[in-house]
């Protein structure tokens, strides 16, 4: 091979677009298990965005828990972000300090699942927008079909523009999520169980994203009550082992609680 063969051969080499690295890939989500059931416990369903609702929610359980002296647990089942009106105020409102007398764990929904492989690049940007994401980047101020429409031919990059208008604090919560929180009486979950597999073998697949068969099934591990969101209806169900909370807030339905204590169970909204 002659000399002058070699600064071709390098300029083409130079000219092939660089090795894109594989994402990362997805690391399971804690499962956490309290040991003991709390003497009382508010699980509250999907919010996705709904600021308002969420604190009229709060209040109408700190007005309920008054006469309870003991510790109160709060726990959130998922769904903070997307298609609602300020996903970034409901992030801001649950990495700051509980009501008095609650202690709080907020779980892991599968929007919150995908905005964190959107980061990672396990997600495509559109497929994330049609699970609402357009709304969760206004409420961090970034219009994008404004940005879209006006950016000037060949500038800027979408991605990295979306990137720093979420701030790096809300990505950090939303990674440490946990995907279950479990005690001896009760399950608590974003979706549901995948049926017949025990707590310890369940895949975040599964407890993000199912439907069928846990509606069909209900029943959790050893019987346990498994309290949900993900699946909404227009009002809360209690059947075959399960509770679900989740009743359409950011479609202009309520946002509901449920209360267990002592055996019982009652249910909450925002009205």
């Amino acid at each position: 091979m002659g000399f002058s063969t070699i600064p071709k051969m390098l300029k083409r080499f130079l000219s092939r677009p660089a090795p894109v690295a594989p994402p990362s890939p997805r690391a399971p989500r804690r499962k956490f298990d309290i040991g003991v059931d709390p003497r009382c416990a508010y699980a509250i369903g999907d919010i996705h965005g709904c600021i308002d609702k969420l604190r009229r929610l709060e209040q109408a359980i700190v007005a309920d828990a008054a006469v309870i002296e003991s510790s109160k647990l709060l726990v959130y089942l998922g769904d903070y972000i997307d298609r609602g009106p300020d996903s970034s105020a409901v992030l801001e409102h649950l990495m700051a300090p509980p009501p008095a007398g609650f202690s709080r764990v907020c779980l892991c929904g599968n929007h919150e699942e995908a905005l964190i492989d959107l980061v990672d690049g396990r997600r495509s940007l559109d497929d994330w927008l049609r699970l609402g994401g357009e709304r969760t980047l206004l409420s961090y101020g970034y219009d994008l079909a404004y940005m879209t429409r006006h950016r000037r031919a060949g500038g800027g990059n979408r991605m990295a523009e979306i990137l720093e208008a979420i701030p790096k604090r809300h990505i950090a919560f939303l990674r440490q999520l946990p995907s279950v929180l479990s005690t001896p009486s009760y399950i608590f979950v974003h979706a549901g169980l995948r049926p017949g597999v025990p707590l310890t073998e369940q895949q975040d697949q599964d407890l993000l994203w199912i439907r069928e068969p846990f509606l069909t099934h209900g029943a959790g591990e050893d019987g346990r009550l498994v309290i949900h969101g993900h699946t909404p209806g227009n009002v809360p169900v209690a059947t075959r082992g399960r509770v679900g909370v989740d009743t359409g807030a950011y479609m202009g339905g309520q946002l509901t609680a449920v209360r267990l204590m002592a055996g019982t169970m009652a249910f909450l909204d925002d009205r």
